[in-house]
């Protein structure tokens, strides 16, 4: 990644509504069903403010912060089925509203995710994402 915070703005953070509505496009339900799905709503709420708290407390980049909300939800299993789907999405989703946008295959994209059910830390996905992290132009 060349710059980490495109134009040096504060990242924008997921809210629990932007994830039950992906977790409602990958199993085919609307936001309202989604939420029926949630085992854990306090699980979620804390899965999605880990990333600004590395940020604060680590000095946390982009990479990292999304590797660690990735994590929060796979392994978190906050979800009754579509956890490791959801937690990509939401990585995905939270690189490119903050301007990035990650360049590599969808076989690598899931490994990188099932990496975390192995023992994989987030700073070690956030390794595989740096450097296939492109700035959106």
């Amino acid at each position: 990644m060349a710059e980490d915070r495109p134009g040096d703005r504060e990242p924008v953070y997921l809210t629990i509504e932007d994830v039950l509505s992906l977790h409602g496009l990958i199993i085919g339900a609307s936001s309202t069903e989604a939420a029926d799905q949630l085992r854990n709503r306090d699980g979620l709420e804390g899965a999605l403010a880990r990333p600004a708290a590395h940020a604060h407390y680590e000095d946390a980049d982009l990479a990292r912060q999304a590797a660690t909300l990735a994590h929060g939800i796979a392994e978190g299993q906050q979800f009754i089925d579509g956890n490791k789907r959801t937690a990509l999405v939401a990585m995905l989703t939270f690189l490119e509203v903050n301007g990035l946008r990650v360049e590599a295959s969808d076989r690598e994209l899931a490994e990188w995710i099932r990496a975390f059910s192995d023992g994989a830390t987030p700073e070690q996905v956030a390794a595989l994402i740096r450097p296939r992290a492109h700035h959106i132009s």
